[in-house]
């Protein structure tokens, strides 16, 4: 432990102080005190042996004094403005470590406490400022900081419960939506289910109707028939009778009977039965399931592309390079006037043709060249630089089954698979499906940066030569994965898919 500077002042004041008792006795009370009193935190600096509780500390001398050796320092520095303050372990964390002064001001320069001393020694030239005026303006500062703390986290939980609530209200609207329409449909089901039902009550009525009549025809020619069943009964009865005078001219009258003709049919012809409308029945049931599957797939797709919340597009390049992704060609697609290098990250319209092998996804009719990585979900982000002699490069993303064979094979957006960015470094266009759009205000470009956001549907091309100014952004859905892709028109140019990095 180091030993103060004023033990050695003090011992040596000591020789020719004259007390009331002698420096033996003195030394051997605070041996006596000492032992008797416990350990503390703070301990005095002056005590030999066993240490005895500091009851203050000057600022001057940088040490901790007891009772009795405080009493001495104040004899011997009487009339001296020495500083006293409350004895504490945080004093040591005052004192200059090199000069063992008291640290007293500060260095804004270095951002560290210092004492007098240093302002000559280390810190000459600096900023310097009384430790009392920094800390002042510490505890401004660092109110400020609390209060936009305070707002920072109220504005935080306000935007928290927004956000909550604006989600669920969303929700509860898309499914009371949901429930409306179908609720339409199962309605519409049920007016045509009572419209069919009208109908074939109808038709049963009516041949209720045609039914009744002939059973009525059939009912009277019955009556008539049991009159003459009676007659012929009687008749029967007189043969019997040993009467035949009787019998004989009852029997002039007899009754004659017409063979019995059925006056109705029933209709048992496929065309001409109830089966029908059940059958059309059952075909309305089977083709409205079919277009409900389908419905329920598109639906579906389009529930799961949704999106209620979603991050803040990038705005400067360091914001784009958190989504960077890595891009490699794949050789098996690039056309055989491309020749590939430095590590097949650039490729340069070449003459004559490189002698690449037949393959089932290279491009023949087109110079464009596909890359390996299938991408979806988050963000992604890349670059390509370009140049060479005159003519255009394509920069595109494509889904995997574009055409890439025979004549009738498109350029990237020449179709509905892809999108391409045309850019002759001081003019672009966007093409999609066969339709252009002219990219105008545009600056000189040779460095090109893509922004991809699959679930979004976000496709946007930056001028990372001209401050990440926009080229061109297109909102679209996406259903499949995209594919990056590169095509070039023009002796002598090249493009090359760049390293992520801050230049």
């Amino acid at each position: 432990m180091r030993v103060p500077q004023f033990f050695f002042k003090c011992t040596h004041v000591a020789r020719s102080y004259t007390l009331h008792r002698s420096l033996p006795d003195f030394n051997n009370k605070v041996m006596e005190e000492t032992a008797s009193s416990g350990s503390t935190d703070v301990k005095c600096d002056v005590c030999i042996g066993l240490k005895r509780k500091a009851e203050q500390a000057c600022l001057e001398c940088v040490s901790s004094y007891c009772e009795i050796h405080l009493d001495l320092h104040n004899t011997l520095h009487v009339g001296k403005r020495h500083r006293l303050v409350e004895a504490n372990e945080t004093l040591q964390e005052k004192i200059c470590p090199h000069h063992d002064k008291l640290q007293e001001v500060y260095c804004r320069t270095d951002q560290q406490c210092i004492c007098h001393l240093c302002i000559t020694d280390n810190h000459r030239g600096h900023d310097v400022i009384a430790m009392e005026k920094e800390v002042i303006d510490k505890q401004l500062k660092l109110g400020e900081l609390q209060k936009q703390t305070t707002d920072t986290i109220q504005a935080m939980e306000k935007d928290v419960q927004e956000l909550r609530q604006a989600v669920e209200t969303l929700v509860q609207e898309a499914l009371k939506k949901s429930e409306r329409s179908f609720t339409v449909l199962i309605e519409s089901m049920k007016d045509n289910q009572r419209k069919v039902t009208e109908l074939i009550q109808g038709q049963t009525d009516a041949a209720e109707r045609q039914a009744e009549e002939f059973a009525e025809t059939l009912q009277q020619e019955i009556n008539k028939l049991k009159d003459i069943d009676a007659k012929l009964q009687y008749l029967e009865l007189l043969s019997h009778s040993n009467n035949d005078v009787r019998f004989l001219e009852n029997t002039v009258h007899m009754p004659s009977l017409n063979a019995y003709k059925k006056c109705f049919t029933l209709l048992e012809h496929p065309y001409c039965s109830f089966d029908r409308a059940t059958e059309a029945v059952t075909e309305l049931i089977t083709k409205l399931n079919i277009i409900s599957q389908w419905s329920l797939l598109t639906i579906s797709g389009r529930v799961k592309t949704t999106r209620i919340v979603t991050s803040p597009p990038p705005k400067t390049r360091e914001d784009f390079l958190q989504y960077a992704t890595k891009l490699t060609f794949n050789t098996n697609t690039a056309h055989t006037s491309l020749r590939l290098s430095d590590e097949d990250r650039k490729v340069t319209a070449s003459h004559p043709n490189e002698d690449y092998p037949e393959h089932t996804e290279r491009f023949d009719s087109r110079a464009q060249i596909l890359c390996n990585e299938a991408l979806t979900g988050s963000p992604h982000y890349w670059e390509a630089e370009f140049g060479g002699g005159l003519g255009w490069v394509c920069i595109a993303v494509s889904y995997k089954e574009i055409c890439r064979k025979g004549k009738r094979a498109p350029h990237f957006g020449r179709n509905s698979h892809s999108w391409g960015l045309r850019s002759y470094g001081f003019m672009s266009e966007f093409w999609y499906n066969n339709k252009m759009v002219n990219c105008k205000g545009q600056s000189w470009c040779y460095r090109i940066g893509v922004y991809l956001h699959h679930n979004a549907g976000i496709l946007a091309f930056y001028n990372v030569s001209d401050n990440m100014s926009l080229i061109h952004k297109t909102q679209t859905m996406f259903s499949e994965p995209v594919y990056p892709g590169f095509g070039m028109g023009g002796k002598r140019c090249y493009l090359r898919i760049c390293d992520q990095v801050k230049s």
